[in-house]
This record gives structure tokens, C-alpha cells and sequence, in this order.
């Protein structure tokens, strides 16, 4: 099958939010002066300011298409990005110039308000951002799938934005890589999780949307070590919701590791199975037993998107390639962007034309009923 042939669909892509988003929406309301905003900082250009958080400089989260040696943490202007990840018109555009039929899509500076600390805060402000991508995905003509932001500091009003959200058609969910406090196998946070199987949203869990302590750098401060530090977070993450038995408790529920790459995902399982049969015994005293074999859950409950990992193409049997999705991240700074076919091209040399059809399309089609 030649590329040009193929439906694809980046299973993970991201709005860049409009300045504003949230002034406008939490207007008259108690928190309209403390409503997330953009400004223009005289030496970091223009960053998100969202109370009690670190700015959010907007420059990689619209740099799709800039050469490596153009790309900065902080100094660019708005009118330097792709508009696309505000205006669904430019948007489109920019999605036939790349040859992608439809984007599942995730927040920017949105990933942020995990952090803060005002639940009724991080909650209106959660909410305020669903409302403007149901609007936004409307002008998509069919082709922009939402994914809601879920709130985990407050487990009923996380249930709630579910059931909400689910209703206003947005076809999937993310939340915090952590909760603020506690871990996601406790018992409280079952309702959540029931909520998601119920609706049949499979719930993602992205990159960089919550701090999982510890210091990646050993100390050093060598900031290239945090890379891979990422890898590592999911890592945990599904483990804690394999022998937490998260996944036993709800069998249908769908996990969507979104970013981290899924080259590693093979030898993940592999060592999951091995050293669960020969250490479960001693090891698996504070946890009740689980069901299944751990690789298991991975193949059946969990999904993995990656933009450019030729690892992930070679060990997809081992993964299954049904949890597979690939990505171009658009219009962030690591997006294939718009090259996305040609990225495709070469990272998926000599796979058979149904496993490549698969995962950069009909599975994303599969997960979120498009």
C-alpha cells in the first residue's frame, strides 16, 4: 500500500489555548481576576500566567515546523506559531497540508492546572476549558475529537466532568500523571474509574501533566537527563494500575499512555511477567493478588501513541499491534509536522500493509468509536 493511500490519524495532537480562553469564560464569576491569562513579558515573550504556578512560555507548544536551532524555552511572540492550534479553520489547513484526516487532541497550557493547589479554582477552570473545546472541535467538520480534562483533586467532581463531558460528545478524557495526594489505586478513586468504563471514554495519561518527585538529574542538574525520565513515570503509572488492581476491579476500563514513546513497551511486559512469577510471593504482601498475567493487561487495557519511534514498529507483535496509535503532536515542538507522511514512510519500512493501516488510523478509529 503506498502512504499516499492511507487514513491517518494522529491519536495525539494538542490545541495551543486562545489568550482568552479563560478570561473571557470566567468573567463575573469569583474568579475572574484569577483567571489564567497571557501576557508579554519583556524578556520571555508571551508565557501563560495561571495563579500560583510556574509561567507557561507559549513558544514549543506552536513551534510545529521550526528547525531545531529555532526552537527556545522562552522569548517567542504568538504571531511566531501555528494558529492551528487556536483556529480550527487554520487548523484544517494545516491537517491537509500534512495529509492527516483527523486529530485526537489534547490541552497545552491546560496540562498545568493539575498543579494548582484551589480545588474549586482548578475546577472551574477545568470546566471553563471543556466548554471552549466542545466549540472548538464543532468547527472541525467532523475531522477534531476532544479529549476532556478530568480533575482528580476531587474525585466526585472528577465523576461528574465525566459524565458531563461525555455527554457534550467529547470522546475521550486526561488526567494528572499523579494526584495531588495519595496514588490511583486507592479505593476512592474507583468511581473514576468506573465512570470512565461505564462511558466508554478511554482515559489518557500524557506527558509532563503532573510532577511524580525525585530528582531525575541525580543531583547533577544536567537538564538532558529528564528525557527519559518520562518513560519511567508511565512506567510506574501502569504498574501501580496492574498489581493496584485498577484493571481487575474494571475490565473494561481503557488506559491511553500518550507521548512516552512505545519502543520500550515490549521489554516493559516481558520483565512485568518475569519478575511477577518469581517474586510475587514476597514482594506482593501489601496488595491483593491479581488476576492475570501483568502483560496481559497491557494488551488488553492499555494503548500507546508515538510520533517517531521505528522501535515500537519492530516489536509490535510483542505489544499487539491493536495498541498501537501513531501521532504527529501537532502543533507542539516535536511534531512531524509537515512531514507526517514521510515520517511514516520511513519509520514504517516494510510493514505489512494491515499492521500499518492499523496504527496510524484504524486503531485510534477503533478506541475512540470515530
Amino acid at each position: 500500500m503506498s502512504v499516499n493511500e492511507l487514513r491517518v490519524i494522529s491519536a495525539d495532537s494538542h490545541v495551543l489555548e486562545p489568550h482568552d480562553l479563560w478570561t473571557s469564560r470566567l468573567a463575573g464569576g469569583p474568579f475572574a481576576d484569577r483567571a489564567p491569562k497571557m501576557v508579554e513579558d519583556e524578556h520571555h515573550g508571551h508565557v501563560f500566567v495561571i495563579e500560583g504556578l510556574r509561567p507557561f512560555p507559549v513558544g514549543l507548544a506552536g513551534a510545529a515546523g521550526k528547525s531545531s536551532k529555532e526552537l527556545r524555552w522562552t522569548g517567542d511572540q504568538v504571531e511566531s506559531l501555528r494558529s492551528g492550534g487556536w483556529d480550527p479553520v487554520a487548523r484544517l489547513a494545516d491537517m491537509d497540508v500534512d495529509g492527516i484526516a483527523a486529530e485526537v487532541l489534547y490541552p497545552s497550557v491546560g496540562m498545568t492546572l493539575a498543579q494548582s493547589t484551589d480545588i474549586e479554582y482548578q475546577v472551574t477552570c477545568i470546566r471553563a476549558y471543556n466548554d471552549w473545546l466542545v466549540e472548538y472541535c464543532d468547527g472541525g467538520q467532523g475531522r477534531l475529537v476532544g479529549l476532556a480534562m478530568i480533575p482528580t483533586v476531587d474525585v466526585e467532581a472528577g465523576v461528574k466532568e465525566v459524565d458531563r463531558t461525555a455527554d457534550e460528545g467529547l470522546r475521550g478524557a486526561m488526567v494528572p500523571g499523579m494526584p495531588a495526594d495519595g496514588h490511583y489505586a486507592e479505593a476512592r478513586f474507583d468511581p473514576l474509574w468506573a465512570a470512565f468504563a461505564e462511558r466508554e471514554m478511554p482515559v489518557s495519561f500524557h506527558i509532563l501533566t503532573g510532577a511524580m518527585g525525585g530528582d531525575p538529574t541525580l543531583r547533577s542538574g544536567i537538564l538532558m537527563m529528564t528525557v527519559m525520565s518520562i518513560v519511567q513515570q508511565m512506567q510506574q503509572t501502569l504498574a501501580l494500575l496492574i498489581f493496584g488492581g485498577v484493571f481487575d476491579r474494571h475490565p473494561s476500563l481503557r488506559v491511553v499512555s500518550a507521548e512516552h514513546d512505545a519502543g520500550w513497551v515490549a521489554h516493559f511486559g516481558y520483565r512485568l511477567d518475569q519478575m511477577y512469577e518469581r517474586h510475587h510471593n514476597w514482594l506482593g504482601r501489601n496488595a491483593a493478588p491479581i488476576r492475570r498475567q501483568p502483560s496481559e493487561y497491557l494488551r488488553d487495557n492499555c494503548w500507546f501513541t508515538f510520533q517517531k519511534d521505528p522501535v515500537a514498529v519492530e516489536t509490535r507483535e510483542r505489544v499487539g499491534i491493536g495498541q498501537l496509535m501513531w501521532a504527529s503532536d501537532y502543533p507542539h515542538s516535536d511534531s512531524t509536522w509537515p512531514h507526517s507522511r514521510k515520517v511514516i514512510e520511513r519509520d514504517f519500512a516494510g510493514v505489512a500493509d494491515d499492521d500499518l493501516a492499523a496504527i496510524v488510523g484504524g486503531n485510534a478509529v477503533e478506541l475512540y468509536g470515530l
